[in-house]
């Protein structure tokens, strides 16, 4: 459901420098994207939160799920920085942002709608997994100029079972970190065979996750808790664009994604062919043309 969902394709990557090789000439070097630069707002419980800037033209907010960072998405953001000035949130709890004493989905949702405040009138917002959930729920309230969701992880026909959350947790206190993300792949992801989960837990994506566990078991807690249905959107009157990759899980991700095109007015449905739920990661120059259309269509 998540990042760690698509280990095959996450194994052995690495997010690619915002700026990428230095250019050879001064010619080439006038078409590189400036490097991010990082800025900090707050929130509305008074949180102290970072983003990084890089870009020009209309604002483009993003949100990225858990068991990821900020920096997964630089090389996609970095391909649409001529077009959009992007404001890429790091998430409560992560790198230099701050934490608040008791979480719930309602704080990142309050964080998101901030971000917007700061991005501007007309910004566009971008949502991925867990953070396309957070970008849905803000969109009920601060209509963004456009929406796109890739996979969020909404329960349609069923839920995340909270005895499975609660074994992973207390994996974690009893094991350490190593073993609660290897009981998440058996008892919440269940995509990988054992083979590929082995080879996965020699990657450095592996490495980066496990200092994640701890944000990961209150926001998989969370997820857990929402009810069945997107049908309360349907109010949510802004032109939407879902993806949804076609190796991505059926229960987990493609009927969220199938759902929400439905449940959605003004929502269209793109399917990313040979792709699963990292395409940042695996074709980051299919998933930035894909939004750039949308986001660019009259």
């Amino acid at each position: 459901m998540l990042s760690a969902g698509a280990a095959l394709m996450l194994a052995g990557c690495s997010t690619p420098s915002a700026t990428g090789p230095r250019a050879a000439s001064d010619e080439a070097s006038k078409h590189e994207p400036k490097a991010f630069t990082q800025h900090r707002f707050t929130s509305a419980d008074g949180t102290s939160l970072s983003y990084f800037r890089q870009g020009q033209g209309p604002a483009l907010v993003w949100v990225y799920g858990t068991l990821s960072t900020w920096g997964d998405w630089r090389d996609v953001a970095s391909r649409l920085s001529p077009h959009f000035t992007h404001f890429v949130l790091e998430r409560r709890g992560r790198g230099s942002s701050a934490d608040g004493t008791a979480y719930a989905l309602e704080r990142e949702v309050e964080d998101v709608l901030a971000l917007m405040q700061e991005a501007g009138p007309g910004a566009s917002l971008f949502g991925h997994s867990l953070g396309g959930i957070l970008a849905l729920e803000a969109a009920t309230r601060r209509p963004p100029a456009r929406l796109v969701l890739y996979e969020p992880p909404f329960p349609i026909s069923q839920r995340i079972a909270r005895e499975a959350v609660e074994l992973v947790r207390t994996t974690w206190k009893r094991e350490g970190p190593d073993a609660a993300l290897v009981a998440a792949q058996h008892h919440i992801f269940r995509m990988l065979t054992p083979e590929q989960l082995e080879a996965f837990r020699q990657t450095p994506q592996w490495a980066k996750q496990l200092g994640m566990m701890e944000t990961f078991l209150r926001e998989i807690g969370a997820v857990a808790d929402l009810p069945l249905g997107v049908e309360r959107f349907g109010a949510v009157d802004t032109a939407t664009l879902v993806l949804l990759g076609d190796q991505s899980p059926h229960v987990l991700l493609a009927e969220p994604a199938q759902a929400l095109a439905k449940a959605l007015p003004h929502a269209s449905l793109r399917v990313l062919l040979g792709q699963g739920h990292v395409a940042h990661v695996s074709a980051p120059g299919l998933l930035a043309r894909e939004v750039e259309a949308f986001l660019t269509a009259r």
